[in-house]
């Protein structure tokens, strides 16, 4: 029997899954983020060793059945990133004893493959980060936003909690609204301004630490929106309406116009039932009669579908290939 290796790699969590030839999952595993942006070159790389060990202990598979991997890599975005990559994905099959061929693309395409079996659509991604990526009747791809937390990354849980966060800050200030999340801030932060400037500096210790305590404070700013929080929900709104503009543009750029279907992935639009209001309202307004739709599969058994069919990887998607 021949297997497969699926590799979701991404900002808070490593995905992964084993299929056989006919596509039926026999095994899987899961560790913390894989995203070397995030957390680093090293920790990347243990976290998908893990996962793959993990798999490999709790199935009957052998290393030296597995024919193929593919791995959707968050923070894999362009020819600089592919160096650490192949270092990453190389040094990690080598500890797993996986002797195949294997090929990296960005998280974005495995999600996609996953939602629709590599049939045309769109999928908007939401998790710690933001990406929308579709594939046209024609086999052309086209991707928005995944551009990070500084400049991109529009309605992802690192947007949200970081928007929960200057509330709160504007609300304790005087210079915005009053809120319940400056009780959440409190708890989080201290109950003086002092605490408060310490607890900011400290973010500055490294993006990693950064980057958890702000998407961290995004369920409390679900949890004070569906209390019925004007601010929270305003964000909330706002975070829809950002997802649902990056979906209509993937769809206009491959020509998804007719009956175009979007899927989504990741935990925010799951949060919440006044985010996905917002994005199903703004998305329509976008592109009248758009559909959201289910994902058939997620983003791991989407890598696998591409690992046992490599012609379904869009051509003008960027991959590395081991």
């Amino acid at each position: 029997m021949s297997y497969y290796l699926g590799i979701d790699g991404g900002a808070t969590k490593t995905h992964i899954v084993f299929s056989d030839e006919t596509g039926r999952l026999v095994g899987k595993g899961q560790s913390g983020p894989s995203n070397y942006h995030i957390v680093g070159v090293e920790p990347a790389a243990a976290n998908l060793t893990s996962a793959i060990s993990q798999a490999l202990a709790e199935s009957d598979v052998a290393p030296a059945d597995v024919k193929a991997i593919c791995a959707g890599m968050a923070g894999f975005d362009g020819p600089s990133d592919k160096k650490n990559l192949h270092y990453i994905l190389t040094s990690v099959l080598v500890n797993c004893g996986l002797v195949c061929p294997w090929r990296s693309v960005n998280d974005a395409v495995v999600a996609w493959a996953g939602a629709f079996h590599g049939d045309p659509g769109a999928l908007i991604a939401a998790g710690s980060g933001t990406v929308a990526f579709a594939v046209g009747a024609s086999g052309r791809s086209a991707r928005a936003d995944g551009l990070g937390h500084w400049l991109g990354d529009a309605g992802s849980g690192f947007d949200i909690g970081r928007g929960g966060l200057r509330a709160a800050l504007a609300a304790l200030d005087g210079r915005g609204p009053a809120t319940c999340l400056t009780d959440q801030f409190r708890n989080i932060a201290g109950s003086s301004s002092r605490e408060w400037i310490s607890w900011i500096a400290a973010l500055d210790a490294s993006i990693s630490h950064a980057h958890l305590q702000l998407r961290s404070f995004a369920p409390f700013v679900v949890q004070a929106a569906a209390s019925g929080d004007a601010v929270a929900r305003t964000i909330l709104k706002e975070a829809g309406a950002a997802l649902a503009n990056s979906a209509a543009s993937v769809l206009r750029k491959v020509g998804l116009l007719t009956a175009p279907q979007v899927a989504t992935a990741g935990s925010v639009l799951a949060s919440s039932s006044c985010l996905r209001e917002a994005f199903g309202a703004a998305l329509n307004a976008n592109l009248p009669g758009c559909k959201i739709v289910p994902a058939r599969a997620g983003p791991a058994q989407g890598a696998a579908l591409l690992a046992r069919k490599p012609d379904l990887v869009p051509q003008d998607a960027f991959q590395a290939q081991g």
